[in-house]
């Protein structure tokens, strides 16, 4: 299972979901289901926010064993 790290790293930052949307050009309703791991980015988004984020696209999600 992929847990998603968004969030946390979002909050790290400092940024607002209005702001990442803005610059992701996405909806904010997407920014908050990346957040809560109800859906994910796509390949081109997951690599434009994580160097929005200063950090790799894998700091965006990591595997959970289990669940």
């Amino acid at each position: 299972m992929l847990k998603s790290n968004i969030g946390a790293l979002i909050e790290e930052v400092g940024f607002t979901d209005d702001h990442i949307a803005k610059k992701l050009n996405v909806s904010k309703r997407s920014i908050y289901n990346w957040r809560k791991g109800i859906s994910y980015p796509n390949f081109e988004k997951a690599h434009e926010l994580a160097r929005l984020l200063n950090c790799n696209v894998d700091d965006l999600a990591e595997y959970v064993e289990g669940s």
